[in-house]
């Protein structure tokens, strides 16, 4: 039996493993489903919501797409007010405070296994996301990561090898100032090379969010944890040597460098390397669909590993939970959980893919039929995701750090001085923040 069969066969074995535990489809169950995807994956989501109630005569689930904001925003009050989803999709930036808040209900040993939800087929840095001291809340269902776009004819031009793209620092650097050109055609370290008039670059280092997400996948490459234990409240940690040489090369690539541009957006690199000026743009999985539109020839490469420790990336994931239940209804219950794990097989994340989300599995990524698929190119980091498990201030401390980076990108302060600064906010942040959580 080939592969593709193999995962057919999934939805057939899963209503079996249902009879065999006790869960009843004769009489149809209906639950709720609320999710943020409600862009171009819409279409994708809605799909596979139909095809699951079509193989699952006896449940129904009734999908309601909501913007992110709005949806996390509703999902405590419907909780303390009894009129929770049965089934909810939240990010990596706000499970752990829903679960350390007790918005969401523990998916234990013995459910996960009842229910054919192995946490040994998800990539561990994602299947970690959603768990609290050993506790298991959610199910990987999406996940993104930076990667690094590049202009195959530039590389060219540049004499570099379009299929052996910069990978590490001391590659990035070189092939950065082959990429980068004044408008008399010099090249940064040329005599006369005039860094404020360039006819192109290799890669701007973006202001705010974007800028400060590279910087976040060099700092943890650096081996910047961010925050320390839980135990001591989450001490901040960023402002170490590591961080501060992490930030310092970025600013360098602006002020020593000159391979990119001062004062760059990420709107604005985004149009330069669409324009053709910009050689390389850092950004998300989700702009490959923009670049194929607009026509350009470009290849996909993982992030650089331009930090001096381990390789890791910043990503970003979404799981499925469920939000605990005024009166919880076994048969209801049973149903949330068939979803999960519907969603959250090897097929069905197959399929989810075609809306630009990575692999959340090994076997997916493996997969014959996903090797068509322009994100295979970085298969190779996707195990590197490196996200803040059981640290419920994301927001908090990324706001304090976004701001710290883009003080010493712009030269509004030196590097110290702008991280131990951000430091120092996201420490009264945290400290706010621990003042609402409920003893645990």
């Amino acid at each position: 039996m080939n592969e593709r069969h193999r995962f057919l066969r999934f939805p057939i074995a899963l209503a079996t493993l249902l009879l065999v535990a006790g869960v009843t489809l004769a009489q149809s169950v209906t639950i709720d489903y609320w999710h943020g995807f409600t862009g171009p994956d819409l279409p994708i989501m809605e799909g596979l919501v139909a095809d699951f109630n079509a193989a699952h005569p006896g449940i129904e689930v009734q999908a309601e797409a909501i913007p992110w904001g709005n949806l996390f925003q509703q999902i405590e009050p419907s909780v303390a007010a009894g009129r929770a989803p049965d089934v909810v999709a939240v990010n990596e930036d706000v499970i752990t405070g829903f679960i350390l808040r007790g918005a969401l209900e523990q998916l234990t040993p013995e459910m996960l296994a009842e229910h054919s939800i192995e946490p040994e087929r998800f990539f561990q840095s994602l299947w970690s996301i959603g768990m609290v001291d050993d506790a298991v809340y959610g199910v990987p269902v999406h996940s993104v990561m930076l990667v690094m776009y590049y202009n195959t004819q530039l590389f060219e031009e540049a004499g570099l090898d379009p299929n052996d793209p910069p990978q590490d620092r001391e590659s990035f650097l070189e092939a950065a100032r082959a990429l980068t050109v004044d408008t008399s055609g010099r090249h940064p370290g040329d005599a006369g090379f005039d860094r404020n008039n360039l006819a192109r670059w290799a890669a701007g280092v973006p202001t705010p969010w974007m800028g400060g997400t590279i910087a976040y996948s060099v700092a943890a490459q650096n081996g910047v944890t961010f925050v320390g234990p839980a135990s001591d409240d989450f001490p901040v940690n960023f402002n170490s040597d590591e961080g501060k040489e992490a930030v310092q090369f970025l600013v360098d690539l602006v002020t020593e460098h000159s391979v990119s541009p001062a004062n760059a957006t990420e709107e604005s690199e985004i149009a330069a390397f669409r324009q053709g000026k910009a050689a390389i743009n850092l950004n998300g999985v989700w702009m490959v669909s923009q670049y194929q539109e607009a026509g350009l020839d470009f290849g996909i490469a993982p992030f650089p590993h331009l930090g001096t420790g381990d390789y890791r990336v910043w990503g970003g994931a979404s799981h499925l939970a469920m939000p605990v239940q005024r009166r919880g209804d076994p048969e209801e219950q049973a149903a949330a959980l068939t979803f999960i794990s519907w969603m959250t097989q090897a097929q069905q994340n197959l399929t989810w893919t075609a809306a630009g989300g990575l692999p959340t599995q090994a076997e997916v990524a493996d997969h014959s039929d996903y090797q068509s698929n322009p994100m295979t190119a970085v298969k190779e980091a996707l195990p590197n995701s490196y996200v803040l498990t059981g640290f419920p201030f994301i927001a908090q401390l990324r706001g304090a750090w976004d701001s710290g980076f883009e003080a010493a990108l712009l030269g509004d302060k030196d590097v110290d001085r702008a991280l131990d600064d951000a430091a120092a906010e996201a420490t009264s942040s945290i400290r706010d923040g621990l003042l609402s959580l409920p003893d645990r």
